[in-house]
């Protein structure tokens, strides 16, 4: 008997051991990889919240300049990672909230804002300036690197910006100085040093650029990095973070005699997390747009003799597919497989410089091309690391297509800048594309996409009388209430209208399952529009009872039949049922169930690991 024990106890280790050893392995391999990369992406700048509970903690300050410098016209981050802080868009939304909170604000510039010598440099420069227009700038100090751009430039930049531009001398379009008024006090902004007309009609004098130490200089913006000091003259000095990175605030308390008393300096962080100005938003989409064409982007890997060869070229994944269906199954729920639509959300789909490592092919006659919104080259499919594959799918041997394994390929895209920390654990990061590995379920691929993109829209296609469907929902909708508003759930339906319905047609539609589906499919919509709390319980509860009638689940749940019916018997019911059908029929979508994961169409027996068979 103890005999029999020991077996036993011996056989469930053996079993338990080997699957528990595995998650633990990759659990240490993933807290690698996020510790490696966190400490090569620092977060700079504090968080508007924290500054404004700061600035309304005792007596408000007379006034608020929020600055910048050293930005050289960058327009925004690319976006790669959450953590990346700066942009336009961002900026304005900060200075929008400042101002919304009631304190008196300045938007200042303190110089190095032109860069590149090349036209798109000179367009990116205007829609810069452009956009701090429409944050409403108040004065930009040209630096001496500004300068040496020369008269004809300055005079074409100066004409796009609705706010003066300061050098220390005066010409047709630059001035000295700018004196605003902020209650009974007055600012004088200069450039590089203050004249005697500005010190006596100014209680508070701030100098933009690089200045020395001067007595009649209360304050200093600079447009390099510095640690805030007072110089024995008692100038305050302050830096701005480059490239745009954050926003400078100081808020200074200014007494009766015109004097400051004390400050409060900071930096604000532009982080992934803070809102952006739809109008600034617009702008640099509209510039984007406009330079897609002039880029002359290198493509990737050039210099392979894959990417070389002119009888190659492109043929997408789902080329590859037929023969190595794990592979792409594996592959299509990765970060990889996404990549595009990282791009759509962060509005950067015209910028060939990310569409480079974004998509597949780009720059080559047969790969993705921009604007191209049908192409089934969006994404880092196969062929960016193994190479075009056009030879191969046509005589499939080894020596015509690249196995991938050489990681240097893949810092030409995740490089310092775009992928921090990345070079440290390339190594780590081999297992999340070994294709042999199984696919991601639907709760891991929605906890990769939050971690990348913020919320997922995760979308559900079905019939309502379909047993593949039910079961699908019966395992889908647990996941989305655990999820909760981490995603966008939006339950679509696959229907067709009729053409021309005649009279004797109770329904203007059509559905596999006859019209009590299409009843069902409406009363569905109308509960969930009216009670988006209880609507996914009915549906679990319709699930388990179709050859009921749907009050019972209903009345249990508290929902209202009359009202249910009430709106089931009125036009808008049609229409709104009319209105959901569109996005199957747009996207091709026959089968129950089909699942959408921010727009990447996935088998339900993948994702859910469901089996059984759809309804089309």
């Amino acid at each position: 008997m103890k005999r029999a024990i020991i077996i036993l106890l011996v056989l469930t280790v053996v079993v338990t051991l080997p699957p528990l050893y595995l998650q633990w392995a990759e659990s240490q391999r993933l807290n690698q990889i996020q510790e490696v990369k966190q400490q090569a992406r620092p977060v700079f700048g504090e968080r508007l919240e924290t500054v404004l509970s700061e600035l309304k903690s005792g007596e408000p300050p007379s006034v608020v300049i929020l600055y910048t410098g050293g930005t050289k016209s960058h327009l925004e981050p690319c976006g790669c990672y959450q953590e990346q802080s700066g942009g336009l868009p961002r900026r304005a939304y900060i200075v929008e909230q400042i101002r919304h909170h009631g304190f008196p604000t300045f938007l200042v510039d303190a110089g190095n804002i032109f860069d590149g010598k090349e036209e798109i440099d000179a367009k990116r420069c205007a829609v810069n300036l452009k956009a701090m227009s429409e944050m409403g700038y108040d004065a930009v100090a040209l630096s001496q690197s500004d300068i040496s751009y020369g008269d004809v430039y300055l005079r074409q930049q100066r004409a796009v910006a609705a706010f003066p531009f300061l050098t220390s001398t005066e010409n047709d379009f630059t001035q000295p100085f700018v004196i605003k008024s902020i209650g009974e006090h007055t600012i004088a902004f200069v450039a590089d040093v203050a004249q005697e007309q500005t010190v006596s009609q100014a209680d508070v004098v701030v100098a933009l650029g690089n200045v020395e130490a001067s007595k009649h200089i209360d304050v200093a913006i600079q447009p390099e990095e510095l640690k805030i000091t007072k110089s024995d003259s008692g100038t305050l000095y302050v830096g701005s973070k480059p490239e745009g990175k954050t926003l400078g605030l100081l808020a200074l308390w200014i007494d009766s005699n015109g004097g400051f008393t004390r400050h409060y300096a900071t930096q604000l962080a532009l982080t992934g997390d803070v809102e952006e100005s739809e109008s600034v938003r617009q702008l640099l989409t509209n510039f984007y747009r406009e330079v897609s064409q002039l880029s002359d982007t290198t493509p990737l890997f050039a210099n392979q003799h894959l990417e070389q060869d002119q009888q190659n070229g492109y043929v997408s994944a789902t080329a590859c597919q037929r023969c190595h269906q794990q592979e792409y199954l594996q592959w299509s729920a990765t970060r990889h497989a996404f990549a595009y639509e990282t791009l759509l959300k962060k509005e950067r789909y015209f910028d060939a410089g990310c569409v480079s490592c974004h998509t597949t092919g780009f720059g080559y006659p047969t790969g993705f091309q921009i604007g191209a919104q049908d192409s089934t080259l969006k994404g880092v499919q196969c062929e960016t690391c193994h190479g075009p594959g056009k030879q191969h799918v046509g005589n499939p041997k080894k020596t015509n297509i690249r196995s991938g394994a050489d990681t240097s390929l893949c810092l030409t895209c995740h490089d310092t800048k775009h992928s921090p920390g990345f070079k440290d654990v390339v190594a780590l990061h081999t297992k999340d594309v070994d294709h042999s590995r199984e696919p991601m379920n639907l709760e891991e691929l929605l906890t990769s996409r939050i971690a990348r993109v913020g919320k997922p829209t995760l979308e559900l296609f079905v019939m309502s009388y379909c047993p593949f469907g039910v079961q699908a929902e019966e395992k889908i909708i647990p996941i989305v209430k655990e999820f909760g508003n981490k995603i966008d759930f939006k339950l679509q339906f696959i229907a067709q209208e009729k053409e021309a319905p005649s009279a004797q047609d109770i329904t203007p539609f059509t559905s596999l399952h006859g019209y009590p589906e299409v009843a069902e499919n409406i009363r569905q919509l109308l509960i969930a529009r009216e009670y988006p709390d209880l609507y996914l319980d009915y549906i679990l509860c319709r699930g388990k009872k179709l050859d009921k009638s749907w009050e019972n689940c209903a009345e249990k749940l508290g929902i209202d039949v009359a009202r249910i019916q009430e709106l089931f018997d009125s036009p808008e019911a049609e229409q709104l049922f009319r209105e959901n059908i569109k996005r199957a029929a747009e996207l091709g979508v026959r089968a129950s169930p089909t699942i959408l994961v921010d727009n990447h169409q996935f088998r339900a027996n993948q994702l859910l690991r469901a089996s059984g068979t759809p309804c089309q």
